[in-house]
């Protein structure tokens, strides 16, 4: 609770003005979205996919190979939190491992480090620019239904969501 009286002694009256903007501006924060709108591979490949779109956004098109040698592509959400995706070609099944790569030259999409949240998984990392930096990108595990999504900025995991997918 804010002090009565200021330094000097006087009563301290709230603004109502005051308390509006500063509820206003709360909501309007807790309404704000991350969105990727960049993406690309090792080689420098846009993994950006105008074809399939979450919310009015382009998607992120990545190759996927299951462990029985299946192949397909699955199109992630560029809203960082939302675990929804497209898979074409392939049927993806809860707590499957996937080998990721780059739909247009097949390079492996970098491990970065394992994830916490299930056994098997790894997170791997995409860049933000399309000379390819580890240190600066968006990262996500490789195990179908993981919920693990992270930015990384100058090598720092900065932000985490475990919203359910």
């Amino acid at each position: 609770m804010a002090n009565r009286f200021d330094e000097r002694g006087f009563l301290v009256i709230p603004d109502p003005r005051e308390l509006r903007r500063e509820r206003r501006e709360k909501k309007e924060a807790e309404n704000k979205v991350i969105v990727v709108k960049s993406a690309y591979c090792p080689n420098g490949h846009d993994l950006m996919w105008d074809y399939a779109s979450f919310c009015g956004y382009a998607g992120i098109r990545i190759g996927a190979e299951k462990p029985n040698g299946e192949k397909g592509e699955i199109v992630l959400s560029p809203i960082f939190g939302d675990h929804s995706r497209i898979s074409l070609g392939i049927k993806l099944i809860d707590g499957e491992k996937l080998k990721l790569f780059c739909p247009e030259c097949g390079a492996e999409i970098p491990v970065l480090t394992k994830c916490e949240n299930c056994e098997q998984g790894e997170i791997r990392v995409l860049s933000l620019a399309r000379n390819f930096d580890i240190a600066n990108g968006i990262a996500f595990c490789d195990v179908v239904g993981c919920p693990s999504s992270y930015i990384v900025d100058s090598g720092e995991l900065i932000e985490q969501a475990y919203l359910e997918g």
